[in-house]
């Protein structure tokens, strides 16, 4: 037994040549007394580096103090090094270690990893920085213990982490919001196992309390078979009179093979009868979760619980089967129930439906709930939120957003799950067979708690037209108004702006001209906590400002919820007063603006839609005049940053206009029927002219979901695609699918460059990942950004090249247009190191500010965006943007 353990002594110490953990002879026999029989355990003893500072969601773009210093593998816990540090005495941290009990059973384990450090002052860094102080960065050297003879392959869920190395592999994305849907998927090597995990405590997830403390979890289970079928993550709609009231239901599944799987047949077997429910075969690759759609609309008399049957092969032609059994709930007509519909990319989605009372014998309104950040829209919170408000004349759907965290903030992907719970209502009706009122869609009533109203403020200045009314309860500004960005590391200041164009799609007090006619109520706790009030307080100034009169409700001694939230009398008040008034056709003021950042979100505003800006750099301004002149109506807008408009037939409004003039052009254009939808264009020489060009949506011009920043990839109509173009990143493959789907409960599906022609013909819009020139040729000729043999080079507005030499270290991504507004997005790197700096890149984390393109540098791994080589956007003709950062 004592040869044994010096034996493992010398594998540690060999193994971790900076020496990970301190392999002495008493902390092997600890740990050996944890497991035994095969076991597997986290060390107990872990190593502390830190705290070090990192701004609201910069951890995206690298940010780590520590790769100074070369990495966390260059560093010696044991050593006494002072490292750099702003936010600690005498400007330097030192490793320290703590001790973490694991919890081990037979076949998984689990360790409780909180960290605080109390020897820093954070009172006095909040007094001066707010809440931002309350954030910082860290690095936990551990392990975990292999007891078998041989290499075991096991799950690993890191809750709560965005970033960890597992010996030599580096995983960004984890699991920081704890969603568990797609753990990772591992080779345990026999003995020990180097964990070395990036701790980043985030204001907006962990809380902004004084002396803040970090919570995370690491559990890694033994894998049990090649293809595992994640019981929790079965979404079923539920039932009424034997039916589901949804066409379909998913479930995840993970390979956790070493080879490929192809599932070729899903079944559903009830009491009286088996359907197949799978519509086409679905390939898994090694290590990735993929959520099984299926089609179960044709499925009847159904009672308690149905079996699913899951029929797959492995290359060697072997079939195989697994079964797993799913409860059904029942509902009724009139009940809170959950419907399933299809997200636009084609996942399956839910949300909870509250059909109006059956006696109203008039259509009814949709009263659109948006839920807070972390909250289960099928959950006992979402569920009682309107329990004092039976007999309330609506439709009220409670989306998901397609996570509790609502996938972006109610943003683009959130935005368009919102968007399909509402049109699945008229789906439901079909399959239930309803006989009361109709919806009224033409309108929708907004609301929305915390997360949920800052929500409310997306849809409301995104969408005027289509909103009745916008009510936001303890509702945030908006993200960086939230936890502000102050301790970001430094960047030029061009660097900066690019970043703040980037977000200005999510700064509602940008947006607050775009409220004008809409009835609006806030409510708000002074007690408030959590969204502190000051962003209802602001929010009445600014509309007051912009000649808006909101009604304002500040409950005295009230926190961010209390029972009731959604019901008080003032929300009550203010949902029967403009549901009974759904049908009211809008007057358009005398003088309204209407502001317009680069974004497909933006729908019409008094039937005014934007189709392109002139510059992506800056927002759209539009300030109209109407005035009528005997039976004519006409308009006058005055534009900024504008270059293609027109008028969306679909808006009804009392004094639509049917002259309309452009800025000091003396023109004046007539809309009639025909031409209400013709774009307006303005020239080179600042003309405001018709459209000639009917076809004008080519692939050289951007539009549709193709506009806005890096986000626009999220607008998928279909499965992402992502490309493999080099075997050996395989993994940063299997990593960007699995953030696709942990963060945003999307599907994608993994192929190689061969495949690449084929993808082309799909739907989905697509990921290429590739080295140095193996990246396809962009479908758009003279495209601006190019990777040649030796530079990269970018092609400007003006015609002149920026020849950017290769180095190692050096990555990027960068948007290119796709045909019928799809996107492709490039990641690329000239080496390893930089190909995966540049994934971190793809969206996952809300707020990130990333733009159209971005090429790194290496010193990025710890300037952040200051280590940016180039940046920017590329306009309505795919050219890079005259305010780009450009060498």
């Amino acid at each position: 037994m004592g040869l044994a353990i010096l034996s493992t002594v010398l594998t540690i110490i060999l193994f971790c040549r900076a020496h990970i953990v301190e392999a002495t002879l008493q902390e092997v026999i600890h740990n050996n007394a944890l497991i035994n029989n095969g076991s597997i355990a986290f060390l107990d003893k872990w190593s502390i580096l830190g705290p070090f500072r990192i701004g609201t969601r910069e951890a995206v773009w690298g940010a780590d103090p520590i790769e100074r210093y070369g990495g966390i593998f260059q560093l010696d816990d044991n050593d006494t090094a002072a490292y750099h540090s702003p936010l600690a005495r005498n400007a330097t941290v030192r490793w320290n270690s703590r001790t973490f009990r694991p919890i081990v059973s037979e076949a998984s384990t689990t360790v409780d990893l909180v960290v605080d450090f109390s020897e820093i002052d954070w009172d006095i860094a909040q007094k001066i920085y707010g809440w931002s102080a309350l954030q910082y960065q860290a690095w936990l050297k551990g392990g975990v213990w292999n007891d078998g003879g041989t290499s075991r392959r096991v799950s690993i869920y890191p809750e709560g982490i965005l970033e960890l190395w597992l010996n030599n592999k580096h995983i960004f994305g984890g699991d920081f919001y704890s969603f568990g849907r797609a753990p990772i998927v591992f080779e345990l090597a026999p003995g020990f196992n180097v964990v070395n995990v990036r701790l980043i405590r985030d204001v907006r997830s962990m809380g902004g309390s004084s002396s803040p403390t970090a919570h995370v979890l690491l559990r890694a289970e033994v894998v049990a078979a090649d293809l595992d079928v994640d019981h929790d993550s079965i979404l079923l709609p539920d039932v009424i009179a034997g039916r589901f009231v949804g066409r379909y239901g998913s479930v995840i599944v993970r390979n956790q093979a070493t080879v490929w799987i192809n599932i070729n047949r899903v079944r559903v077997i009830t009491d009286e009868q088996s359907a197949v429910v799978l519509e086409q075969n679905l390939t898994i690759s090694p290590g990735q979760s993929r959520p099984v759609r299926m089609r179960i609309d044709n499925l009847r008399n159904l009672t308690k619980s149905i079996k699913l049957v899951f029929d797959y092969e492995l290359p060697d032609a072997s079939s195989h089967r697994i079964v797993c059994e799913a409860q059904l709930r029942p509902a009724n007509h009139s009940s809170l129930q959950r419907m399933t519909f299809l997200h636009p990319s084609g996942a399956v989605s839910y949300a909870t439906l509250r059909p109006p009372p059956e006696k109203v014998d008039r259509e009814v309104a949709i009263l659109l709930n948006l839920h807070g950040a972390g909250v289960d829209a099928d959950g006992d919170l979402a569920r009682h939120m309107f329990d004092d408000a039976p007999d309330l004349p609506a439709w009220i759907v409670t989306p998901t957003g397609m996570t509790s965290w609502s996938g972006d903030d109610w943003h683009t992907w959130g935005f368009a799950d919102a968007l399909a719970a509402v049109e699945a209502i008229l789906d439901w009706i079909d399959l239930v067979e309803w006989q009361g009122p109709d919806p009224y869609t033409s309108k929708i009533l907004v609301a929305g708690h915390s997360n949920g109203g800052q929500g409310t403020w997306y849809f409301a200045s995104h969408q005027p037209d289509r909103v009745l009314g916008a009510a936001a309860a303890s509702g945030y500004l908006s993200i960086e108004n939230y936890v502000p960005y102050v301790h970001w590391t430094e960047a030029d200041p061009l660097q900066n702006a690019i970043l703040h164009v980037a977000r200005s799609n999510f700064r509602h007090e940008l947006l607050a001209e775009n409220f004008a006619g809409i009835p609006i109520l806030q409510q708000h706790g002074s007690s408030d906590d959590n969204v502190p009030v000051y962003h209802s307080r602001l929010m009445n100034t600014l509309l007051y400002q912009s000649g808006i009169a909101a009604k304002y409700s500040e409950m005295p001694g009230t926190g961010h919820w209390i029972d009731g939230t959604m019901t008080t009398p003032s929300m009550m008040e203010f949902y029967l007063a403009h549901l009974n008034d759904a049908d009211a056709v809008s007057t358009a003021p005398v003088d309204f603006a209407f502001v317009v950042p680069n974004s497909h979100d933006m729908g019409p505003k008094y039937g005014i839609v934007v189709d392109q800006l002139s510059s992506p750099d800056r927002a759209g301004h539009i300030e109209v005049s109407v005035a009528q002149k005997g039976s004519v109506t006409r308009w006058h807008l005055s534009t900024q940053n504008i270059h293609r408009l027109h008028f969306d037939p679909g808006v009804q409004i009392s004094n639509s206009p049917v002259e309309v003039m452009l800025d000091d052009m003396a023109h004046v254009f007539h809309l009639t029927n025909k031409t209400r939808s013709r774009s307006l264009v303005q020239t080179e020489a600042n003309i405001w002219a018709w459209e000639v060009a009917l076809d004008w949506r080519q692939l050289d011009k951007r539009y549709g979901r193709q506009r806005g920043a890096l986000d626009a990839i999220l607008r998928s109509e279909g499965v992402f695609e992502v490309v493999l173009c080099s075997n050996t990143s395989f993994h940063l493959a299997v990593q960007a699918s699995r953030n696709f789907l942990q963060y945003f409960g999307a599907d994608s599906n993994i192929i190689y460059r061969e495949e690449y022609a084929e993808a082309l013909t799909r739907r989905g819009n697509i990921v290429t990942i590739g080295l140095g020139r193996t990246i396809p040729r962009c479908a758009m000729p003279r495209f601006p950004i190019s990777v040649e043999h030796d530079r990269l080079l970018l092609t400007t507005g003006s015609s002149k090249t920026a020849s950017i030499p290769l180095r190692p270290g050096m990555g990027g991504v960068w948007l290119r247009p796709l045909p019928q507004e799809r996107l492709e997005l490039v990641v690329w790197g000239h080496d390893e190191a930089g190909l995966q700096q540049a994934i971190r890149l793809i969206p996952t984390l809300t707020g990130a500010g990333q733009p159209d393109f971005v090429i790194l540098g290496n010193e990025a791994r710890w300037k952040g965006v200051g280590g940016a080589v180039a940046m920017g956007f590329l306009d309505r003709d795919w050219r890079i943007s005259s305010a780009s950062y450009i060498p």
